[in-house]
């Protein structure tokens, strides 16, 4: 069973999509579309950590094959406001799936690095969907 939850832009196209998979035990985000603002980074991990607390799930697949651009902007907050409170919340090991744009890339390895810094959970990055998954789920 997956349940879905999706947040649009102020042209109603679609950038993010969150499914909870449960058959896989897991969180499945999807980001869509180029140069993503903070604010939207913000509402679609908000999102999340709220999804976290309710399903207390620890593990998160994030998707950004579909993800055009740099969101720099976003990973201070990400690493200074959001990490801490996923990371109380439960999150354990996060999966990353690699855009194919060299700068989202880049904008995905600084999130890696914080992450790092920061500790409290693993994170790894991918460019197959199915060995994150397999990552994720292995113990």
């Amino acid at each position: 069973m997956m349940t879905t939850q999706t947040l649009k832009n102020a042209q109603d196209e679609v950038f993010f999509t969150i499914t909870y998979r449960k058959d896989q035990d897991l969180f499945y985000a999807n980001w869509i579309g180029a140069d993503l603002s903070l604010a939207q980074v913000q509402e679609g991990a908000l999102l999340f950590l709220s999804l976290i607390k309710e399903k207390e799930q620890s593990k998160l697949l994030n998707d950004n094959r579909q993800l055009i651009g740099v969101w720099d902007e976003a990973n201070d907050w990400l690493a200074n406001e959001w990490m801490p409170q996923v990371i109380q919340a439960g999150l354990s090991k996060f999966a990353h799936i690699y855009s194919k744009d060299f700068y989202a890339n880049l904008s995905a390895e600084f999130l890696e690095d914080n992450a790092k810094k920061i500790g409290g959970f693993e994170i790894k990055l991918f460019d197959d969907e199915q060995k994150a998954v397999d990552w994720l789920m292995a113990d």
